[in-house]
């Protein structure tokens, strides 16, 4: 079948273009199993994108597209003669038996029409780099422009409910089996609960406190230890050196006091602690990254390195307002709110949970409200849950009691828990002591 000449450099296939073609016009029903998938900006040649236009105009407006009416559609258009006339249009329904296959030719014109894309996004790339600010900037902007390429694919069709509910009936029936999980387990039941189960992917859990809370402490324990559950978590931390860290995971898990650590006053027993916990320890997908002062494009730089290397279920940005915007011009909170915004997003892309530590004001006193976030409102609206960390004194053993309060929970339930947490060994587990809102000043506020 020949048609109307046009470029041949360029990724595209003439014979799948005729074929949509000639399909939809045999069978103008099979037009809604290729809708979701391409539209006439898929379609190369010039005249096929005028042709699938006039064939879709028919079937909006529930009439038939067939040969003749296609014809006549073009005709009133001034167009007829450059798509190459009746003859082309009786060609392209001749050119196929049925549209059985319509599916499969539809596929062929939407990877070509990708791949195009493609080619001019890259042929674009000389201007994206002159305007970027730094090679950073660039390469994180030609990222993120090939990334939106394929949410630029025509969406899918609409699912009807019940088709949804019949695939949650399965879902549901291997929760109540025990054949799959809600969540990844963070190591703290009672805050496993208040997630729905545990960390979920594309789900940002801002976990704020004021300085010395042990933060960073409790995002470390849940990170090791859903790496320990074989998934891989990343902590980007920009106030604790790595060295510091490793201190802290090894008093954790190996029960060698911290102080010991530090000082180098290790007993016999703490280096056998110390030896079988590094074994333990050494293939842990639990990957840190001290970098200081990190801007958004190193965040989902690191996060897109280690997700396309080993996949990433966790990561822990320590801590928000340590973050740079790599910019000058705008306020700090705007800065703060750009970030935030990008984090959510990344988050969403990657389909990975962020706990993302955040600072609470330091002259507001008290329990902790989300309106002590710091710096930015916009660090609650981005996130789906909130977390404050509040000290509430000391347990009979001398751990302290940290309030977990729940103060967003998007989907769930907002609610106190109540931490004991060790600072000599670094350990958190749940409390039984009371965490009820306290008349007058709290304690240690």
């Amino acid at each position: 079948m020949s048609g109307p000449s046009s470029h041949d450099r360029l990724p595209w296939s003439c014979e799948a273009e005729q074929s949509v073609l000639g399909g939809l016009m045999l069978d103008n029903e099979a037009f809604a199993q290729v809708a979701g998938l391409i539209d006439a900006r898929s379609f190369w040649n010039a005249a096929h994108c005028q042709i699938f236009d006039a064939i879709a105009q028919h079937i909006a407006a529930n009439k038939p597209a067939d040969i003749l009416t296609v014809f006549q559609t073009l005709s009133d258009a001034g167009a007829a003669d450059d798509v190459g006339g009746l003859p082309y249009l009786n060609d392209l329904a001749q050119g196929v038996a049925s549209a059985a296959n319509i599916w499969r030719y539809a596929e062929i014109v939407a990877d070509k029409a990708l791949r195009r894309r493609i080619l001019a996004t890259v042929e674009r790339s000389p201007d994206i780099v002159d305007a970027a600010e730094s090679a950073d900037q660039a390469l994180d902007q030609m990222q993120t422009a090939l990334a939106g390429l394929k949410r630029t694919k025509a969406k899918g069709e609409p699912c009807r409910l019940g088709e949804l509910l019949a695939s949650q009936v399965d879902h549901w029936q291997a929760l109540a089996a025990g054949d799959t999980v809600p969540g990844k387990a963070t190591g703290l039941a009672p805050l496993d609960e208040a997630l729905g189960g545990g960390i979920k992917p594309g789900k940002v859990i801002v976990l704020a406190a004021r300085p010395s809370v042990g933060k960073t402490s409790l995002a470390q324990a849940i990170g090791m230890h859903i790496a320990a559950g074989g998934d891989t978590a990343l902590m980007l931390s920009q106030e604790m050196g790595g060295a510091e860290l490793a201190d802290r995971a090894m008093s954790s898990r190996g029960g060698v006091l911290l102080d010991h650590l530090t000082t180098g006053s290790l007993a016999p027993d703490d280096w056998t602690q110390i030896t079988e916990t590094v074994d333990h320890l050494r293939a842990l997908p639990f990957y840190v990254d001290d970098q200081p002062a990190l801007t958004l494009l190193d965040i989902r730089a690191k996060a897109r390195d280690l997700q396309r290397r080993y996949g990433l279920s966790l990561l822990i940005v320590d801590y928000l307002q340590l973050c740079s915007s790599g910019s000058t011009q705008d306020k700090r909170h705007h800065q703060i709110e750009q970030i935030s915004r990008g984090i959510k997003a990344l988050a969403k892309e990657l389909g990975v949970c962020v706990l993302l530590l955040s600072q609470l004001k330091r002259d507001a006193g008290g329990e902790p409200e989300l309106d002590h976030l710091k710096e930015s409102g916009s660090i609650e609206e981005d996130a789906d849950v909130v977390i404050l960390l509040h000290p509430m004194g000391t347990e009979e053993d001398g751990d302290l009691l940290v309030l977990a309060k729940v103060a967003k929970n998007r989907g769930g339930r907002r609610g106190r828990i109540a931490l004991a947490f060790d600072g000599k060994t670094q350990r958190w587990a749940p409390s039984r002591s009371s965490v009820a809102r306290r008349r007058g000043n709290d304690a240690n506020s």
